[in-house]
């Protein structure tokens, strides 16, 4: 079965970017190398293709019906503001995690990739009208440290987690990299000049690659690793995002599990050295066992760090992790990797 590839394939073909199967997409994997890429997005500014990523545009005439599907308060946010949530399915587990962008007229829902088709059905079975952007658009994320100064002559900058539009394009202060940027949403007619501009300004084209390592230096999960259908975001250590005070589906489960602390629990960990703890890595804290979800050798912080889910609470911050036969230390940290 051929994979698929958003309206801006021929670009990274043309620039020789090395390919990657992600789940039913062929995306750019790296143009000139992760690490090079990497460091682009830390010290100046890439820009990222994610028009996989879905794009549904959603009426406030069903905002009611969305807010019962979602662990946060979707209602009470103010306009042009962005929002990161979480569907939950009947056992409080999430279905996935999407960002939300309000504008006075409509409401724009990102959904992940992976989850895009499982969103828009389970949208369509409680009876959520929306209408799908994700073909006759794009979605670039420009992010680093000097994006707002290098592109401030063409878009008005909003504030951190604000939305803007114009005339071609809508827009966030947003991103998964943990520096600053905007993503942008934009017609496929309007695609090419939004590339040519960002490569007029010394952006650079950044891949997946790089996308993965930012976003765990960052302390950002993963869906399918952090997230997945048989973890709630509580057990996700995302209880941040509960702010739904009204009932939603899977809520009792989830009001139980913030009252009782009996669950599963995600911890970040780091490694003094260049060994990684890899995913489905066992990792022991006293006699509670953790499963790595994502973990890999962090170039800023010169050290290996991860996601471990325990069974339940550990007792203790010292991890033992199993790494091919051999016994490696590591700690769980209660920050972020990256301040």
């Amino acid at each position: 079965m051929d994979k698929r590839t958003t309206q801006l394939h021929s670009y990274h073909a043309s620039q020789n970017a090395k390919f990657i199967d992600f789940g039913d997409w062929s995306m750019p994997f790296s143009y000139e190398g992760t690490l090079k890429e990497h460091d682009v997005v830390r010290n100046s500014s890439g820009f990222f293709d994610v028009s996989h990523m879905g794009r549904l545009e959603i009426d406030y005439s069903e905002l009611d019906k969305i807010s019962s599907l979602i662990c946060s308060d979707l209602i009470n946010i103010p306009m042009n503001k962005a929002l990161y949530s979480i569907f939950t399915n009947e056992n409080g587990n999430a279905l996935d995690d999407v960002i939300f962008w309000k504008f006075e007229d409509k409401i724009i829902l990102i959904p992940n990739a992976s989850n895009a088709s499982k969103i828009k059905s389970h949208l369509v079975d409680h009876k959520v009208d929306f209408i799908d952007k994700s073909l006759e658009t794009v979605l670039i994320a420009v992010q680093g440290p000097r994006t707002i100064e290098l592109i401030n002559d063409r878009f008005e900058i909003p504030e951190k987690f604000s939305t803007a539009k114009s005339d071609n394009f809508m827009y966030a202060r947003t991103g998964y990299t943990g520096e600053d940027g905007i993503e942008i949403m934009a017609s496929n007619a309007e695609a090419g000049s939004l590339i040519s501009f960002l490569i007029e300004k010394g952006i650079k084209p950044c891949g997946l690659g790089s996308r993965d390592t930012l976003r765990l230096e960052a302390s950002l999960p993963l869906y399918g690793f952090e997230l997945t259908e048989d973890i709630t975001p509580v057990e996700a250590s995302l209880s941040w995002t509960i702010t739904n005070d009204h009932d939603f589906l899977g809520s009792d489960r989830i009001k139980t599990q913030l009252q009782d602390g009996n669950h599963k629990i995600l911890k970040k960990f780091t490694i003094e050295s260049r060994k990684i703890a890899r995913t489905e890595t066992i990792g022991m804290s006293g006699d509670i066992k953790g499963i790595v979800t994502s973990g890999n050798f962090s170039p800023i912080l010169n050290k290996s760090i991860g996601f471990i889910l325990f069974e339940n609470k550990p007792p203790q911050n010292l991890i033992e992790f199993d790494i091919r036969g051999n016994l490696i230390e590591g700690n769980i940290v209660n920050k972020r990797f990256l301040s």
